[in-house]
């Protein structure tokens, strides 16, 4: 996937989806990925979250993916609202980690941000599930 270019490209992340900021790329450090816009859920509560899953193509020694988030589709609205900055060590095969956004956050459109990633040789992705 492209990384961040402009605004009203945003596509929607509808409930029960799972959509890719980075798919198996190679990301540069200080990278904002494309965004994505979250449907509002009908219903006077949240019955799915949302939760962000890094995998790296192997150890990608000291990290930083922040989740970012906004409510206008414009690259400098984005804020930091959680971060990833450690994996399970490929105890499974694979370097991955993973946040939870809590249910009492409801911003209107959701990025990546690969802040640090001292192993650049490692590919990256990084996919959004709700």
């Amino acid at each position: 996937m492209p990384n961040y270019t402009n605004s009203a490209q945003a596509a929607l992340l509808r409930e029960n989806s799972q959509v890719f900021f980075w798919d198996n790329e190679a990301v540069a450090a200080s990278s904002l990925s494309i965004a994505f816009q979250l449907a509002r859920v009908n219903r006077t509560f949240y019955p799915w979250g949302i939760s962000f899953e890094v995998i790296f193509s192997g150890n990608p020694g000291a990290f930083e993916v922040d989740i970012m988030a906004a409510n206008n589709d414009e690259a400098a609205n984005f804020v930091q609202i959680g971060n990833i900055t450690v994996t399970n060590n490929a105890t499974s095969g694979a370097y991955v980690g993973r946040w939870d956004m809590p249910i009492n956050m409801w911003p209107r459109y959701i990025a990546g941000y690969l802040k640090t990633l001292t192993n650049s040789g490692v590919k990256t992705t990084l996919q959004v599930t709700r």
